[in-house]
């Protein structure tokens, strides 16, 4: 099946924040900065879209169950490829035949069960703040088609 690829401007804001840090790195360090944990990071994020997600968004392993609540069995998480204690958040539809990237965490919202910072409290919040809509159209009409460019 062919997809539509998006990402809503939560996910971009955050995957250009990322983008602009390896290129600092790459400046400072042109011979080593691949070594440094945040172009780790943009390196494992880029290949689980690109490989992963985008080739099948519906996998089972993505699938959440309970864990952003029952009203949001239908979000779906990448954690397998990512970092430890790193997850990405999407959505898809095949009625829409879309993908829609969501949101990925950063330092201060790594995985911790319980805590207030935790990746997964944190993107509940972000869901029922509407930061994040929940409906795949509002999501689709937020977002703009993933720019495979941004990777330079």
């Amino acid at each position: 099946m062919h997809w539509e690829r998006y990402w809503h401007t939560v996910f971009e804001q955050r995957y250009t924040e990322v983008l602009n840090q390896v290129e600092r790195e790459a400046e400072k360090d042109p011979e080593h900065f691949y070594e440094s944990a945040i172009y780790k990071l943009f390196e494992c994020v880029t290949d689980c879209i690109e490989n992963r997600i985008f080739i099948d968004p519906q996998a089972p392993d993505f699938v959440l169950g309970n864990t952003l609540g029952k009203s949001n069995r239908d979000w779906r998480r990448a954690k397998k490829g990512m970092p430890n204690r790193y997850r990405l958040f999407f959505k898809f539809s095949s009625t829409n035949k879309a993908i829609v990237l969501a949101w990925f965490n950063d330092q201060s919202t790594l995985r911790k069960d319980g805590s207030k910072t935790d990746v997964y409290e944190v993107f509940k919040k972000m869901l029922s703040k509407g930061t994040v809509p929940s409906s795949i159209d509002e999501l689709i009409e937020q977002s703009t088609e993933f720019n495979k460019q941004a990777r330079k």
